[in-house]
């Protein structure tokens, strides 16, 4: 076996300090190697909720989340959008959506004005 270069073999001195040069370790309280922080009052790790980002696909969906952001909730979540468009559209509420978008990219209407003034269905 060959052993180690003298800059990666262990160091005998002390814990604080390798070959030679002062080595300042963090204290990360109460986490793991993860950097995962746990709450001490209910031991539960809390995840923020996602920002709501609609992507640069047009279609139903996404026009509907740009008006919802406008029109309801400015600073609306992932999560709120999800329940608003999956559980609270009917059906034909979506699928107008999505005829609404087809027409306005076939006329090349998708501006940020006609979505943002645009009706909720």
């Amino acid at each position: 076996m060959t052993p180690l270069p003298p800059a990666l073999a262990p160091s005998t001195e002390s814990p604080s300090t390798l070959n030679g040069i002062n080595v300042v370790l963090p204290i990360h309280p109460a986490g793991d190697a993860t950097g995962v922080i746990d709450s001490k009052e209910n031991n539960q790790v809390t995840k923020a909720k996602a920002k709501l980002r609609p992507s640069g696909t047009k279609n139903g969906r996404n026009l509907c989340m740009l008006r919802w952001l406008k029109q309801v909730d400015g600073n609306g979540q992932r999560d709120d959008f999800r329940e608003y468009y999956d559980k609270t559209l009917t059906q034909g509420q979506r699928e107008a959506y999505d005829k609404e978008a087809k027409q306005l990219v076939e006329t090349n209407g998708w501006t940020k004005a006609i979505i943002e003034r645009g009706t909720l269905h």
